[in-house]
């Protein structure tokens, strides 16, 4: 290969998110090819020489446990950079501010008074704060398509709730006072222990810190520095407090600017999230694999998306709830579900901080999947047709299933044996009168859209644990 093209595919300018591994956690990654491509670019033009003594920085404010010293760093996601003193008087910039500051190399003198060690630092003899519109100025990261392919090469799952889990990566802003991010919850007819392995899986992509509720410092040289509260990640089975915290009050305790939540529920706390995903036996499988390979590449896309705060005006807002709200009441009464239904928290919501939110919130985070500063009053629409009626219906219909399976054979019965669209289908053509001879297998296949050996095997599996009988051969009834 000509040197010179080895150079633009392998140089700085060549962002390659798919193909380096590390372990190294979001806060402590090293310069090199652990930064993603636009940090590269900050890094560049962090520091500059101009007369004698004297330095430039352009960085991002990170506030220290010293009043007298802020930490200026090039990322937003790194805690390496240059101390910066402050003389008594002079006013601090914000945390998180991206600022230009001039000055001298000198000895922190808070820290070599206090406890007489030389830790080099540059006099703010002037800062600046900087306007400045990164997203513009920056490459995409993976799009939502490829994101999922990455996450989920070794996961079979209905292609729509890969999308959703890919999201929770890709986030939302913050709205109003409401937190940011994204929560999904799986009501499964799944084995338990297999989704507890995805779970599992997705959380072991994440590095420690993006996993951390607590509010974590760590020691930059001597002097203590709070990790910033912008964005994580919650997975696992977490309790009803904490969820109704986050789904239904809108807020985070810990304080984190935005928290996707990724989490097995129980029937009380099936309905909270903002997208309800019921995961059937038939649909779902996941491999061994090794998280660790993902963690780099899918953190350099989830801090990239972070950059991106699409705009959506107040009049899109008001259609898209409006379109919302007449389609909550179509399916409460479709369902047969009572008012209550739509009270907040339940499984409707409609209060504006409830499903119209949901929608609003995959319309933000999609629009960062594909790059785009601004939602429109219909990808609001879209976000509710494609993404969240059509998994809140067929969580609907499973969780009827489900409730309906443990009424009739117990709690603990395992209904994750049997495929969910037969179980569906001979509920939906039993019509549970006295005498009736049941659906015939040919029925059941049709109404259930699978082959019919599949609905025969299903069949005979279910007749076997004694949920179904065949008062005449080749008829199905469910005990």
């Amino acid at each position: 290969m000509d040197p010179e093209d080895m150079l633009a595919e392998h140089g700085s300018a060549f962002d390659r998110l798919a193909d380096v591994s590390s372990s190294s956690d979001i806060f402590s990654r090293q310069f090199g090819t652990e930064l993603a491509k636009w940090e590269f670019a900050f890094l560049q033009r962090f520091s500059e020489r101009l007369r004698g003594q004297r330095f430039l920085y352009r960085g991002f404010v990170r506030h220290t446990r010293d009043t007298s010293l802020i930490l200026l760093t090039p990322s937003p996601w790194l805690l390496e950079g240059e101390f910066v003193f402050f003389e008594r008087g002079q006013n601090m910039p914000d945390d998180g501010a991206y600022v230009e500051v001039t000055g001298k190399r000198v000895a922190a003198p808070s820290v070599l008074q206090h406890s007489q060690t030389v830790l080099r630092a540059i006099t703010a003899e002037s800062c600046q704060e900087l306007s400045i519109d990164i997203s513009s100025q920056i490459a995409p990261p993976l799009s939502l398509a490829e994101l999922s392919r990455m996450l989920f090469e070794r996961v079979g799952m209905a292609e729509a709730s890969k999308r959703v889990f890919a999201r929770l990566f890709v986030s939302s802003p913050p709205y109003q006072t409401a937190v940011g991010g994204l929560t999904t919850g799986i009501q499964a007819i799944a084995s338990t222990a297999e989704v507890h392995r995805f779970l599992s899986f997705i959380r072991r992509v994440l590095p420690p810190t993006m996993r951390n509720r607590k509010i974590s410092v760590q020691d930059v040289r001597g002097i203590r520095v709070p990790t910033p509260r912008m964005f994580r990640i919650d997975i696992g089975s977490l309790p009803k407090s904490r969820l109704e915290r986050i789904c239904v009050e809108r807020r985070d305790p810990s304080g984190f600017r935005e928290v996707s939540v990724g989490t097995m529920t129980e029937p009380e706390t099936a309905a909270l999230p903002d997208i309800p995903l019921a995961l059937a036996s038939e649909d779902f499988w996941i491999e061994t694999g090794n998280p660790a390979e993902l963690q780099l590449p899918i953190l350099k896309s989830a801090i990239t998306y972070q950059l991106l705060t699409p705009v959506v005006s107040q009049r899109s807002i008001d259609t898209g709830t409006k379109h919302v709200l007449s389609r909550l009441e179509a399916l409460q009464e479709s369902f047969g579900l009572g008012e209550s239904a739509l009270a907040r928290g339940k499984v409707l919501d409609a209060d504006s901080l409830g499903r119209p939110m949901s929608a609003l919130k995959i319309a933000r985070s999609t629009a960062r999947a594909s790059w785009s500063d601004k939602v429109t009053a219909s990808e609001i629409k879209q976000s509710w047709d494609r993404v969240v009626e059509p998994a809140l219906k067929e969580f609907i219909e499973i969780a009827e299933v489900k409730r309906k399976s443990e009424e009739d054979w117990g709690k603990g019965s395992r209904i994750d044996k049997f495929n969910t669209k037969v179980l569906k289908a001979i509920r939906q053509l039993d019509a549970g009168k006295q005498g009736d001879l049941g659906p015939t297998l040919d029925e059941i296949a049709q109404e259930a859209g699978v082959e019919r050996y599949v609905a025969a095997e299903n069949l005979t599996r279910m007749k076997d644990s004694g949920v179904l009988y065949e008062p005449r051969p080749g008829h199905y009834r469910l005990v």
